[in-house]
């Protein structure tokens, strides 16, 4: 018994680690007709979320990360960030229950506009996304109003005007707001492209978070603009591959 006791108190102070960095997972469509880059099946979410409760790994949310991130409030152990982008409707059909069996919290990025729309990929209806907020588990970002495309690229193109920009975050912004009741103030940029330039302007129509597609982990006083990913988003992610990911990150 007092050999126990001894292996616990040496290992306190590992449990208690304080982390350096935040690995955040970028998932998008979940479903078991796999196709192309973005989907990943129900199979390997499942074995995802298994093995990241059975490692030590703790989802935080947004507020969370916030605090972490500006170098507010140390995080133990080994915090993660769960975030979907697009919005389609296999997050409510797939990931929810994962994330209900395991109380992990997650983040879906919306293209605002096209909630509900069916065509070519089915996407979350509102009340889906009621159903979602009423679990306590998701939080709502914007992906755009209906501006998914590549806004830094456009922009230099004179394709679309910064005032154009503006106006479409915060419609999305407005719109969460009139169909959810939720302040959203968390971006992720389309296919992960940003500029100097653009984080600025997502900055003006309020993002005070904004998330990038750009491989690797975030740290304390890195601050919340250019929040790095991890694409986990195909089923060439199986559970090897995510194993791989994070041992590389951490």
């Amino acid at each position: 018994m007092l050999r126990v006791l001894l292996i616990l108190f040496l290992c306190l102070p590992c449990l208690a680690r304080e982390a350096n960095e935040l690995p955040v997972l970028c998932y998008h469509q979940i479903a078991p007709d796999e196709h192309g880059d973005m989907v990943l099946s129900p199979e390997f979410f499942r074995a995802h979320m298994n093995y990241l409760a059975a490692h030590g790994y703790r989802p935080i949310t947004l507020e969370e990360a916030r605090q972490f991130l500006w170098g507010k409030k140390p995080l133990v152990g080994k915090p993660v960030l769960i975030t979907f982008d697009d919005g389609y409707d296999g997050v409510y059909k797939y990931a929810l229950p994962e994330l209900k069996k395991h109380k992990f919290p997650a983040v879906v990025f919306l293209v605002v506009g096209r909630i509900g729309e069916k065509k070519p990929t089915p996407h979350l209806t509102l009340n889906m996304l009621k159903a979602m907020k009423k679990s306590g588990l998701f939080e709502f970002g914007s992906h755009t109003f209906n501006l998914h495309t590549l806004i830094p690229e456009r922009l230099a193109e004179k394709g679309i005007f910064p005032n154009q920009v503006v106006a479409d975050l915060k419609k999305s912004r407005t719109e969460l707001k009139r169909l959810l009741d939720v302040d959203c103030t968390a971006f992720a940029w389309p296919y992960g492209h940003y500029s100097e330039h653009s984080l600025q302007l997502a900055a003006k129509a309020g993002f005070t978070m904004q998330f990038n597609t750009e491989y690797g982990v975030s740290r304390p006083y890195d601050g919340t603009l250019r929040i790095r990913r991890v694409r986990v988003s195909s089923s060439a992610n199986d559970l090897v591959t995510l194993q791989q990911k994070l041992s590389e990150l951490y």
